[in-house]
């Protein structure tokens, strides 16, 4: 956290900002990042290496946002009328589709499942500030919607566990300075009318901490409501860091953040099943004395010239294999002048400590044991064939969907009370925001199974297409079967 930012915030009167959090968030995001200080080691020489690794933090975190949400998902809303949730639907589509909100919102949900938090804050370009510190729209004003990420999020006032007082800081460099930018929502109430409404300021601050002003920037405005302009995602978990968290910080807990040790077995047994290949190779040892050699000048670490004997082998490609040992011409009847070395590839073993790490890891990160499933005849295993194993993939999904789901309304009523305030647009943010999800992944196989039976039975879909879905059938097989199911009746 900024001494920067700490300092302003302390001077609005936040004396109680939490920072020693933002040492875990670090941490997840470095992981996240696969650039963690556990990846590196010394070999005997000193030089400093770099394991080999397989960066399952930042696939952990893709995969749990690929489940919870893709483009095909359908965002509506129903308010109170039938005309009320057309206007909203009708309004709330084009924004969405401008915003790009569908193909941003997974990028989003993965930064909040590695690093425990994400936000998204919607901004109003090109609007001016009337006397009453209201905002006017004119034909140039227009919605934007920024996301965060944990790091840039500071709570202010945290009510069980839900932030409603936020700073979000963003740090630029112009020329060769840096400059700091505090946005801060803060809810207030306004006694002679009896609402809550937000405030929200904007502050430009030098590495001195000193306050830029920048033309086109609202220092102060208002919004009459008690709805936010931003949204907070948090990964459906407990925080077990310190139960304080839960309702001071109000920051989120990384997927991975207990398997960490988990992730680190992943990368070791990665990297000792490439270095396995890497130095497995055929070895070929000879005896000194029927090397030849040649004298090289070296410069020691005190300046000094000095001469030494190099071997010479039999080419740069095979100095790998070709190892020297011995003093002195030994007897070459015991002891041949040349011996190879041909050593056995540890391919299973290796395997198999990958798989167990892989296991490990998806299971500490609520995926299931078996998420990561690699088979030699059918290739990596895919979510839709899991899920009808293990349910514990969907029970957990299911927690992390409602988060989302609310993430993704609070997103679409911001967007629905500014149409509504700013643009005069025949919306209303008094509403239910609802997220569909296409795929039909969310929901668990036994139900699953019984709304195609109800589709087969209403003639929407064919019953081929149940054994397609659910005993992995190809179509033609699938078809096969349900005509020998048909015909076998009429031959009784």
């Amino acid at each position: 956290m900024n001494n920067v930012v700490l300092k302003f915030l302390k001077e609005q009167g936040y004396e109680n900002v939490s920072t020693s959090y933002y040492e875990w968030i670090d941490l997840w995001e470095s992981w996240w990042r696969n650039d963690v200080n556990f990846h590196k080691y010394h070999d005997d020489s000193g030089t400093e290496r770099k394991m080999y690794t397989l960066g399952m933090a930042k696939r952990i975190a893709e995969d749990w946002a690929s489940i919870l949400f893709t483009e095909r998902d359908e965002i509506t809303t129903e308010a109170k009328t039938k005309t009320q949730t057309e206007n909203n639907n009708k309004y709330l589509n084009k924004q969405l589709k401008i915003l790009k909100v569908y193909a941003d919102l997974p990028t989003a949900i993965e930064k909040a499942m590695a690093i425990g938090t994400a936000g998204a804050i919607l901004r109003i370009k090109h609007a001016k500030v009337d006397k009453n510190r209201n905002l006017i729209a004119d034909k140039r004003t227009k919605l934007d919607i920024i996301y965060v990420s944990a790091s840039q999020i500071i709570p202010l006032k945290v009510e069980h566990g839900n932030i409603i007082d936020i700073a979000i800081v963003s740090e630029d460099t112009v020329g060769d300075k840096k400059e700091f930018y505090v946005e801060i929502y803060k809810l207030k109430y306004n006694e002679t009318e009896e609402i809550e409404y937000y405030e929200i300021t904007n502050t430009y601050l030098n590495e001195q901490g000193e306050k830029i002003h920048k033309d086109g920037i609202a220092e102060l405005y208002n919004i009459k409501s008690n709805i936010p302009l931003f949204s907070i995602l948090k990964p459906a978990i407990a925080n077990p860091i310190n139960e304080n968290y839960n309702t001071i910080n109000g920051l989120g807990f990384s997927v991975y953040g207990t398997a960490i040790d988990q992730l680190q077995t992943c990368d070791i047994t990665y990297h000792n099943f490439v270095m396995d290949f890497y130095l497995g190779g055929k070895k070929v040892f000879y005896n000194k004395k029927i090397v030849k050699t040649t004298t090289v000048q070296v410069k020691g670490a005190d300046g000094r010239i000095r001469e030494e004997q190099r071997e010479i082998y039999p080419d740069d490609l095979t100095k790998q294999q070709w190892k020297t040992y011995g003093d002195e011409m030994e007897n070459l009847k015991d002891n041949p002048a040349i011996t190879e070395y041909n050593p056995k590839l540890r391919v299973d073993e290796d395997t198999k400590g990958i798989q167990f790490a892989l296991n490990m890891s998806s299971f500490k990160a609520g995926l299931g044991t078996e998420y990561y499933r690699f088979d030699n005849s059918k290739g990596i295993v895919t979510a839709t064939q899991y899920v009808g194993d293990r349910q514990d993939l969907v029970e957990n999904a299911n927690k992390h969907r409602k988060k989302v789901d609310d993430f993704v309304s609070n997103i679409c009523k911001g967007i629905l009370l500014l149409g509504r305030i700013l643009f005069k647009e025949p919306v209303t943010e008094e509403c239910t925001v609802t997220v569909v999800d296409k795929d039909g992944f969310m929901v668990d196989t036994e139900t699953a199974k019984e709304e195609f039976r109800r589709d087969i039975a209403q003639g929407i879909r064919q019953p081929w297409e149940y054994r397609v879905k659910f005993l992995g059938e190809d179509e033609e097989t699938a078809k096969a079967m349900i005509a020998d199911e048909e015909i076998k009746p009429d031959e009784e």
